[in-house]
């Protein structure tokens, strides 16, 4: 038996194909809001048995509930997070993604399972000034550092820490992952603002893998015991520009034509906050947010092919056009609909 945490959310459902496909028992964490039928109709849709996931319906942060729901597991799979860019959302995010990852490591020590793959961010590395980030690059706080960045950082802490305690521990740090989830949320929203006519595209540049990778990866990574490591995924390194252009291509419709550039970012966000407090309705765009996209970030990845490759295992990614033609396909099935 195998547990899951965020099983339901983008990169979840692939995993949980992945290790339903090759015959394992899940054990999947779920809140009462959970969409249990979206995760069923997916795997379903690819011929698996939905009867061989348990549901465990509690809460990451109840410590003693996850002692229960961790007893008797082989292995963890900690994919749950919040990934948010809004200014209110910096301590819910620390709550959810540093402290329910220590609760984890916590009970993983405590009843004594020892395996642990742990879903981060390459948002909790550091960066080098006209040089690609790889695994090595040190963290370093600072003004223009996300709330994000620093929950998914001192997520890791916790987790490096029950490495030292005895867990057996390894990190993923993809990049901008892309596949098709909820499409009013994360990354997926993107394809939803295209397709309904975005006009506007970011100038910046930034890597991008499929979700089904990062799902991949996961599982490969955990079944070779690949422990002791951090390792950064990334299909490709594009800019938002490109990868706005084949979403527009592949719906069909007009690509967005205007650049948003670096001096325009502030009242974008502004605009944006203002209305959000006339409104009520929550900001799309936030300073944090808006910065992201105007900055040219690039990744290198060699480890996981290098690491792979020893143990015999050629990895290939799936392409990025591949992945986004697949994606507004779907995105433009469930959107069309409506």
């Amino acid at each position: 038996m195998e547990f899951v945490t965020g099983g339901t959310g983008l990169v979840g459902r692939y995993l949980v194909a992945e290790l339903v496909a090759g015959g394992r028992e899940v054990r999947l964490l779920c809140r009462p809001q959970s969409d249990r039928e979206a995760l069923l109709r997916f795997l379903n849709h690819r011929g698996l048995d939905g009867q061989r996931v348990e549901w465990c319906e509690g809460d990451l942060l109840d410590g003693s509930f996850m002692e229960e729901a961790i007893a008797g597991c082989s292995r963890v799979y900690h994919l749950a997070a919040v990934v948010s860019f809004h200014p209110k959302d910096a301590q819910h995010m620390m709550r959810v993604n540093r402290d329910a990852t220590r609760i984890l490591v916590n009970a993983m020590l405590h009843v004594g399972v020892e395996e642990l793959v742990h879903l981060s961010s390459v948002a909790a590395l550091g960066r080098v000034t006209g040089e690609p980030v790889h695994e090595e690059v040190p963290f370093e706080s600072g003004p223009n550092v996300t709330a994000y960045a620093h929950s998914k950082f001192e997520s890791e802490l916790e987790v490096w820490r029950g490495q030292e305690e005895g867990l057996k521990v390894l990190t993923l740090n993809p990049t901008v992952i892309l596949g098709a989830g909820d499409f009013n949320r994360s990354s997926s929203a993107l394809f939803a603002m295209v397709y309904k006519g975005l006009k506007w595209y970011p100038t910046g540049s930034n890597g991008f893998v499929a979700a089904h990778d990062v799902a991949r990866a996961c599982h490969v990574l955990g079944d070779q015991k690949c422990w002791g490591k951090r390792y950064l995924l990334n299909a490709e390194n594009r800019s938002y520009q490109s990868v706005f252009d084949q979403m527009a291509d592949d719906f069909k419709i007009p690509r967005p034509s205007r650049p948003v550039k670096p001096w325009m970012m502030g009242a974008v966000w502004r605009l944006s906050m203002a209305l959000e407090f006339i409104s009520g309705k929550r900001a799309k765009a936030t300073k944090e947010s808006v910065a992201t996209t105007h900055k040219n970030h690039s990744y290198q990845s060699d480890r996981l092919e290098k690491t792979l490759g020893e143990a015999g295992i050629v990895w290939k990614y799936q392409s990025i056009n591949a992945v986004i033609s697949e994606t507004a396909r779907i995105c433009k099935e469930q959107l069309g609909s409506n």
